[in-house]
């Protein structure tokens, strides 16, 4: 999981850092408000961000 800081001036991360991320053959997420779309993402804004990611953990785990 990585974390974009939403107090600093957010950039997003570099497509060379989302490119690097694709080549693991892990269970990898990011939060952030961007959205890549290779890589799951979970918004910093969404209401039950801690929920939605362990809902998405289950699943993916389950499905390995």
């Amino acid at each position: 999981m990585f974390y974009e800081d939403a107090i600093a001036a957010t950039q997003g991360f570099s497509q060379t850092f989302l490119d690097a991320l694709t080549r693991f053959d892990a269970t990898i997420c990011l939060i952030t408000d961007s959205s890549p779309p290779i890589i799951p993402t979970f918004s910093t804004q969404h209401p039950h961000p801690i929920q939605s990611i362990l809902t998405w953990l289950q699943r993916t785990l389950l499905q390995n």
